[in-house]
């Protein structure tokens, strides 16, 4: 028998009882689906990751500081002290505090920042002005919101020139920021930049939990990051634990090399879905032999071989696998293109993912077809002509 017909007698068997084959290949379809799913959200996480980082360059690095120490901080002037002339750096330190304008007060985050921080994270302006130089220095009640500000306190009115009052104290906008988005670090869009010498006063604090430098060049990170943490050695001598310097570079690898894990780890518990499938075909195919005894018995009654009848059950099995596999695959990419329509999440099917998920069902389909097909053909004709 050729294998086009094997795979034909297979169909025209599995289809004679639809409703069984359907809920043997369930467990498969599930399998199939859930490794599409999970490895597609774990890429997902891994580029989304990838690309927020990237946005900022890998020629950025970070210091933060945290001391339990109150008699030690780090400052504005600290961070400023740490740079070359050919760098640029900025400051971001964050408060929650009421914001009020009109009738209308919310808790949102306000952020000190400097004129460089503009550059250093990307962000886009679609009205007015950023912060200046000459704002940082006069400590200037100037603040720049981003869209979601705009739209929840001024609605269809033009901000610029209008003012907020940020703990009490009157703030003029100056400038609106495009919609950026959820990021990792927050949403640009939810916050309220101040000049960090105004901060400095609103907070009643100057000290900085974080400073950003941005080399010219990606060749000159690592000799910043030295540079920067022997200078932060020399002003906190006594504490080396309370501060931390990265370069963006590396928290990249770590977020890259944490996102193969979960992807890979995501992967491996929806394959334990697929082997459960696997002894769901395994058990079926098992009663099949057992209900098809006199068959496999007049099969080789008119010269069968036990190679044959072991082929049969084999391809019904690797069939079967197959396309709940291809069911699977199908459910998968639908819910991952719904995801990415109804959401902000963008989900790409790879066809690597395709490709493994499709070699895994064929796979189970071998192995636990085996022993049900070694069982069919090892029957004896007399044995398998006696049933009933």
């Amino acid at each position: 028998m050729s294998l086009f017909q094997s795979v034909k007698l297979a169909l025209k068997q599995l289809l004679s009882a639809k409703f069984r084959t359907f809920l043997t290949m369930l467990g498969i379809i599930i399998g199939v689906f859930s490794v599409i799913l999970l490895v597609s959200i774990g890429e997902a996480i891994s580029k989304n990751v990838s690309t927020q980082l990237g946005e900022m360059g890998s020629n950025l690095v970070s210091i933060s500081f945290q001391s339990d120490n109150p008699n030690e901080k780090f400052t504005y002037k600290d961070a400023t002290s740490l740079l070359k002339e050919s760098e640029i750096g900025s400051p971001e330190v964050m408060r929650n505090m009421e914001v009020r304008t009109g009738d209308k007060t919310a808790t949102k985050q306000v952020t000190g920042i400097n004129e460089d921080y503009v550059s250093i994270k990307n962000l886009e302006l679609i009205s007015g002005r950023f912060c200046s130089a000459v704002d940082v220095q006069y400590a200037q009640k100037v603040t720049v919101i981003g869209s979601e500000i705009a739209k929840s306190y001024f609605k269809n009115q033009n901000p610029i020139g209008k003012y907020v009052q940020i703990s009490g104290a009157r703030y003029v906008v100056i400038g609106v920021l495009k919609e950026k988005g959820e990021s990792l670090f927050g949403s640009a869009d939810k916050k309220l930049f101040i000049p960090i010498s105004s901060a400095e006063r609103l907070f009643k604090s100057d000290s900085i939990d974080l400073y950003y430098i941005q080399t010219q060049t990606t060749e000159q990170v690592s000799t910043t990051v030295e540079q920067t943490k022997e200078k932060m050695n020399q002003l906190f001598p006594n504490d080396k634990e309370a501060y931390t310097v990265v370069n963006q570079q590396q928290a990249l690898d770590t977020f890259d090399n944490i996102t193969k894990t979960l992807t890979l780890g995501l992967g491996a518990i929806a394959g334990i879905s697929l082997l459960v499938g696997g002894i769901g075909i395994m058990n079926i195919m098992l009663v099949s032999v057992s209900e098809r005894t006199r068959e496999i018995g007049i099969r080789k009654a008119i010269g069968a071989g036990n190679r044959a009848i072991l082929m049969q059950f084999l391809i019904e099995s690797i069939v079967l696998s197959l396309l709940g596999g291809i069911i699977g695959i199908l459910l998968g990419i639908f819910t991952a293109q719904l995801v990415t329509a109804v959401s902000n999440f963008e989900m790409r099917v790879s066809a690597s993912t395709i490709l493994i998920a499709v070699s895994f069902s064929m796979f189970i389909g071998v192995v636990f077809g085996v022993i049900p097909a070694q069982k069919a053909s090892k029957k004896m004709p007399i044995d398998a002509l006696r049933a009933d």
